[in-house]
């Protein structure tokens, strides 16, 4: 491996940990399995990771075929940033991290519908609950397809401050098309991806005023799709944490 690379990615681990220090790093995260409704009448089922009760929810969002169990570990560590975590599981997912999803259970028992509009609905439930809990505006993060419908409902739901998405993309052509809805998008928006996904990423956000913006490009490796990136697997994990930190950091 060259010497500048290795220097790299020392100098991002350190940064990092120095960045960490002064997070709430000792505070004890509980983890409460919780369920609520969507305005359908479907069950959602969700992990609700509460750091203190006075602080604004992040709402995990997995990607398509997923489960809750996608953010078993990102939401400790975004919890440590004073945030609480709701991690849920969406009609449209399947299995992650040795936990099933339990709202793809019940969908598949009253066979109810799954297109985009319907797993939006257990996205507003979502933010309702936590909006209700917290009393504060949330911050959607989500995952493939469902970044993208992340980025949707960032846009027009006055109870979200912010949106992170991770490998969003035009998933629901020609019925729906994510570069139009978000044009104009006047929030905090934080969009990763790995190097081939770049300028589809770039395209879909090219419309998202520039002053919200935060497109983040992997420059140690070629980055991986969605939040594997964020995952132990991926040795390059770090540079993607520290631009979440700062972007952040920079909402509190």
């Amino acid at each position: 491996m060259p010497a500048k690379r290795v220097s790299l990615q020392v100098l991002f681990t350190i940064f990092v940990l120095i960045l960490s220090t002064g997070l709430n790093s000792f505070t004890v995260i509980r983890k409460i399995t919780v369920t609520f409704e969507a305005s359908d009448g479907l069950i959602i089922t969700a992990d609700n990771y509460i750091n203190s009760i006075e602080n604004p929810y992040i709402i995990l969002l997995h990607e398509q075929n997923s489960s809750r169990g996608e953010f078993s570990n990102i939401a400790r560590r975004l919890c440590k940033m004073d945030y609480n975590c709701l991690a849920v599981d969406l009609r449209n997912g399947g299995f992650s991290s040795s936990i099933s999803n339990e709202t793809v259970k019940r969908c598949l028992a009253s066979k109810c519908p799954t297109d985009y509009y319907d797993v939006e609905k257990d996205m507003l439930a979502s933010i309702y609950y936590a909006y209700e809990l917290s009393g504060k505006p949330v911050i959607l993060f989500g995952s493939g397809a469902n970044g993208s419908l992340s980025l949707k409902l960032g846009k027009s739901s006055e109870l979200v401050r912010a949106v992170v998405a991770f490998s969003p993309g035009e998933y629901f052509l020609p019925e729906l098309s994510i570069e139009d809805t978000i044009a104009g998008m006047a929030k905090p928006v934080f969009i990763a991806s790995g190097k081939p996904e770049i300028p589809y990423v770039e395209q879909l956000a090219s419309n998202i005023d520039e002053d919200y913006k935060t497109l983040f490009k992997p420059q140690l490796g070629e980055g991986l799709r969605g939040t594997a990136s964020l995952n132990p697997k991926n040795e390059n994990n770090s540079e993607y944490w520290l631009a979440l930190l700062l972007f952040f950091k920079d909402l509190i």
